[in-house]
């Protein structure tokens, strides 16, 4: 039996760049950075305590891999608009908070183009 969802990958242009963006500006820890098949490299970012990770792998490596648009998974935080502050005092692109029935909530967007709705938690 399937007990859990381990990670979802990321195609990027450019590794390092996405490990600084997640690592430094969004503060998730580097679960793994290591070879990969010939020239190629597995890396996982997850927020610290997350079950799952992300697998930020280089698109150049895959066929048919998409680089960018809506992110794969929704995210999760304790307040809104302290996230929202610390991600713009971190440069991070991000929208005003956005006040739903159903939760409050910003988007934002990585290095790829990557746009991810983080809402808070309920």
């Amino acid at each position: 039996m399937i007990m859990m969802l381990s990670a979802v990958p990321l195609y990027v242009a450019d590794q390092e760049r996405s490990k600084q963006f997640y690592a430094d500006r969004l503060g998730f820890e580097v679960r793994t950075d290591a070879a990969f098949g010939p020239g190629q490299r597995w890396l996982e970012v997850a927020p610290k305590g997350a079950q799952t990770a992300f697998a930020i792998v280089r698109a150049a490596d895959f066929d048919h891999a998409r680089v960018g648009g809506p992110g794969p998974a929704t995210l999760t935080c304790a307040d809104v608009r302290a996230l929202h502050a610390d991600l713009t005092a971190h440069g991070v692109e991000v929208s005003e908070p956005v006040v739903e029935p159903w939760s409050t909530y910003v988007t934002l967007v990585d290095p790829d183009g990557w746009q991810f709705v983080v809402g808070e938690a309920k």
